[in-house]
């Protein structure tokens, strides 16, 4: 059965709202960085790196709401925590954007782009539970079993990518520059399964 949190919780969970909105223009902005030219990568990272910063103040003021708060809907440790991976997922998209415009790699994997798009949904899903987690209803158990299906997916591809790397490599600083940017794409999906697991721990002490 539904349950819906006490009003005086509304400014928490808009803050956690607001916070993931970031996600999903992160996740955006590092798909176009892989998919542009190497000579626009470095503007469009940059404009990732300015929602980091943004994501990062957001974080901020949602930890600082929690430790001002005496009545909270949830339990501490787990607000704590979904804000702080939050901020997680955003520095490991951040940093693979990073790496791309760093490392400067000659070519990416063809299942980079189906990892990024795991990305997207992810930050998608995460931002639409954000706005209606003061109910936690069977639609919150929905988004960890949807997450985890996509980080299995994204474990696979990832796998898949590295094994082929390894077996075609030619180049080895080449090969290095690639699992740089392929390992920190994986981080970032695993950062959003354990975002997903706390919202699955919410939702089994509040049934």
């Amino acid at each position: 059965m539904a349950r819906k949190k006490f009003e005086k919780s509304d400014s928490l969970f808009g803050l956690l709202r607001v916070q993931s909105q970031f996600l999903v223009e992160a996740a955006d902005l590092l798909g176009q960085v892989i998919s542009a030219d190497p000579a626009s990568r470095i503007e469009l990272n940059n404009s990732l790196h300015k929602v980091e910063h943004k994501a990062d103040e957001a974080c901020h003021t949602v930890l600082n709401k929690i430790n001002q708060s005496f009545v909270l809907p949830f339990d501490r440790e787990d607000l704590y925590t979904l804000s702080i991976v939050m901020d997680d997922c955003l520095d490991l998209m951040d940093e693979a954007g990073d790496n791309i415009v760093l490392y400067k790699p000659g070519s990416l994997p063809k299942g980079v782009q189906t990892q990024v798009e795991i990305l997207r949904n992810c930050a998608r899903l995460t931002h639409e539970i954000m706005g209606r987690l003061s109910v936690i209803d069977a639609s919150t158990r929905d988004y960890w079993i949807e997450v985890n299906q996509l980080e299995n997916q994204g474990d696979q591809i990832y796998r898949a990518m590295v094994s082929e790397l390894f077996e075609n490599a030619t180049d080895a600083l080449e090969v290095l520059r690639i699992k740089l940017v392929l390992d920190v794409i994986e981080n970032a999906i695993d950062a959003f399964e354990h975002l997903s697991g706390t919202v699955e721990s919410i939702a089994i002490k509040e049934s």
